[in-house]
């Protein structure tokens, strides 16, 4: 139990040393989801949009359906981790069954739901941390990087817009707007979006003219039945989740072509989100089928949802192909070293965002901290000679690694004509260093990490 990502603070913490994360002492990590965080890893969700489009009454939708999943799934059941997510999961049932609508998100910073999903067909389990933030963060570009730090950890992101609500919209706003927000946020928290997945999720569908083909997908919704809080449905035992994405995908690029030609600035959207190297999805749901009485705010009749479930399954399918990377910090282990200790852990704190990181020293061919424990704080007593080789010899060939050295490598040179080339970067803490290197940075304690991590993640 190495590296688990804290639900709250979203750093990696080594909860085999301590059973609290010392960042998040008010919000106690659940103990099955530290216990089980390697059999059930997590599945990332952060829902963004403008206010009032239907952000958090989707989500309470997806929680109906998610319970009752187990009516058709055979073997697939849930479990709230915390008494924050009970409370919250029933408050969202007791609203349902009086047809009231679920009240928006307050402006703090979002506390996840944690939710343990067992038995996905196909996958597996889940532990489920999906935050629902207040849309009027996105209102404001600056106030995006002081209530988002999941924005830079979640790989994959829900748009969710109401496209009634953006062309009635009183201040003219776009999807090209929203996307500005959150490109600025991500960029103030220097965070890459290359390679992220973006979903937008068109809610509030039934009150659209989507073509003729989107609107019968729409319609024809094989679980649609599961978002009433009495549901029942036989068992499926046929149910195919690559065939259930065949579907989703054709409906998708309805939809990417619908958002070009008929959304307000929609060619303009998809072209800012690909020109940033982002993989673009689109859903379509409808969390209530109808419009609330106004007065009242509470549903004329009972909700019909539809396709509540594609967003989920578009990120759950989309997880499946992502990759940890792996990476490695090997530090001076010499008497003269301490230049590199003392830059070290802004750079490990940093790089800690992007992957599972391991840190050895010069020398030796044990590692110091494994994933999640943080990196050693002095040289080793006694010194150790300058010899990479022992441990390049037992490091993963996909991995990326960091060398902090203060003088020359003995046999750095030996892997100048191997595939290391490519994956190494040598971090120089002193002036006038003779190792020649391909990649080769100079770094000081105190200088911004993050041109030096970005070095190493283009590699």
């Amino acid at each position: 139990m190495a590296q688990v990502i804290c639900p709250f603070c979203l750093k990696p913490h080594d909860f085999a040393l301590a059973r609290t994360c010392e960042i998040c002492a008010d919000n106690p990590v659940p103990d099955e989801y530290i216990a089980e965080y390697d059999r059930v890893p997590p599945l990332w969700l952060l829902t963004i949009g403008f206010s009032r489009h239907g952000k958090t009454t989707y989500l309470a939708a997806l929680t109906l359906v998610l319970e009752n999943m187990s009516n058709v799934w055979e073997g697939m059941y849930d479990n709230a981790y915390d008494q924050a997510t009970m409370t919250a999961i029933r408050q969202m049932w007791r609203e349902a069954m009086q047809g009231e609508i679920v009240q928006k998100t307050d402006v703090t910073t979002p506390r996840p739901l944690l939710i343990g999903l067992y038995g996905l067909p196909e996958v597996g389990s889940r532990s489920l941390v999906m935050y629902d933030v207040a849309g009027e963060i996105f209102d404001s570009i600056n106030e995006v990087q002081a209530y988002l730090p999941a924005l830079k950890f979640v790989g994959t992101t829900w748009f969710l817009v109401s496209l009634q609500d953006l062309e009635n919209d009183q201040e003219g706003r776009s999807l090209t707007d929203l996307f500005s927000v959150y490109r600025k946020g991500m960029r103030s928290l220097q965070a890459d979006l290359q390679g992220r997945n973006l979903i937008v999720v068109y809610t509030k569908a039934d009150q659209v003219a989507f073509t003729p083909e989107i609107e019968e997908y729409l319609m024809l919704d094989p679980y649609q039945a599961l978002t009433l809080p009495d549901a029942t449905l036989p068992p499926s035992e046929d149910f195919s989740l690559q065939e259930y994405r065949q579907g989703m995908e054709q409906v998708s690029n309805l939809l990417e072509e619908y958002t070009r030609q008929r959304v307000k600035k929609g060619r303009a959207f998809i072209n800012m989100v690909k020109a940033e190297g982002m993989n673009l999805y689109f859903s379509v749901v409808s969390a209530l089928g109808q419009s609330p009485d106004v007065s009242s705010s509470r549903l004329r009749e009972r909700a019909r949802r539809y396709r509540v479930l594609d967003p989920f399954l578009w990120a759950l399918t989309l997880q499946a192909t992502e990759t940890t990377r792996t990476l490695r910090i090997i530090v001076d282990g010499s008497s003269t070293s301490g230049s590199a200790y003392q830059a070290l852990p802004a750079v490990w704190e940093r790089l800690a965002d992007y992957g599972e990181v391991t840190t050895y020293q010069l020398g030796d061919s044990q590692a110091k901290s494994q994933p999640g424990q943080k990196p050693p704080t002095a040289p080793p007593d006694p010194p150790r000679k300058r010899l990479i080789g022992p441990i390049l010899e037992h490091t993963p060939p996909d991995a990326r690694v960091l060398v902090f050295a203060t003088g020359p490598i003995a046999d750095l040179a030996d892997f100048a004509s191997t595939s290391w080339r490519d994956r190494l970067v040598l971090v120089q803490t002193e002036p006038g260093q003779p190792d020649a290197w391909p990649h080769t940075v100079t770094y000081r304690a105190g200088d911004d990490p993050t041109p030096l991590v970005n070095t190493l993640l283009r590699l």
